[in-house]
């Protein structure tokens, strides 16, 4: 019997529109869905528990060994709606000490490049648990990613300044920034599985409506919000700006120490 191929995605309301097909098998595939915690999904992938992963560009370029699945990323060009940064001031560069989600080291690297070197600022940074009610005790803003910053980005609760995270890069660089993009380990064979991903992904981003109506309920989050975040905000081709934009994240991270700088990305082929 073939062994299937330990594919490994996130609960993220971004990452649904890539694997629903696969989850709910409505396409021919030979993989095993394995859902996990963002945080613990790129160990995974180094410790060769899964073959596959949807990792975040940042935890990428620290693999050289690993190839990219072409045609698919997670992405933004503008406003991303799920990367913001809260304030208590109405300008971003008085910020003198900030929340961060522990969980995320990723998300931090594009908050000190839009900090650091896009504001020239140097705040301190607090590794918090952002999902409490008390994550803007004691600092003076906060980042919160994923699903929990789509809910605060459009709650009329939240009395603080929102600032997004996506709008900055593009912004300051002209390009798109990408979250995440499928990393292969080395010596993995896909096969026929590469061509199942791209199949994926068409069939989710054709029934975008679906899935947004199925996640709202799951989330709490308004339908409307769910839509134009899975339609509008999030970008799901990798292309020549997206991996201009990848390389320039390099650069950028090079500067703070945080990776190497690439001039070109080693994208997955048979």
């Amino acid at each position: 019997m073939k062994r299937l191929i330990n594919l490994g995605s996130v609960s993220f309301l971004n990452a649904k529109p890539l694997t629903y097909a696969i989850e709910n098998n409505l396409i021919n595939h030979e993989f095993d869905l394995i859902q996990t915690p963002p945080s613990e999904l790129s160990q995974k992938l180094y410790n060769k528990e899964i073959d596959i992963g949807l990792i975040p560009v940042a935890e990428l370029l620290k693999r050289k060994e690993y190839t990219i699945v072409p045609d698919i990323s997670i992405s933004s060009i503008g406003k991303v709606d799920s990367v913001i940064v809260l304030t208590k001031s109405d300008d971003i560069r008085e910020l003198k000490t900030i929340a961060v989600d522990k969980r995320s080291q990723s998300s931090t690297a594009l908050l000190r490049i839009a900090l650091e070197i896009f504001y020239g600022i140097q705040p301190t940074y607090v590794a918090k648990d952002i999902d409490k009610a008390d994550m803007m005790d004691g600092v003076d803003g906060a980042m919160l990613i994923g699903d929990s910053g789509l809910r605060q980005c459009y709650s009329d609760e939240n009395s603080f300044k929102v600032y997004d995270l996506g709008e900055i890069w593009t912004d300051e660089t002209g390009l798109p920034f990408v979250y995440a993009v499928f990393a292969v380990n080395h010596n993995v064979i896909l096969g026929n599985n590469l061509n199942a991903l791209i199949e994926s992904k068409k069939y989710g981003l054709g029934i975008v409506d679906k899935i947004a109506e199925i996640e709202s309920n799951k989330l709490g989050i308004d339908y409307e919000i769910c839509l134009k975040y899975l339609s509008d905000r999030i970008k799901y081709k990798l292309g020549d700006e997206e991996i201009k934009g990848i390389i320039k994240y390099s650069e950028l991270l090079s500067e703070l120490d945080q990776a190497e700088k690439i001039s070109s990305l080693n994208l997955y082929h048979e």
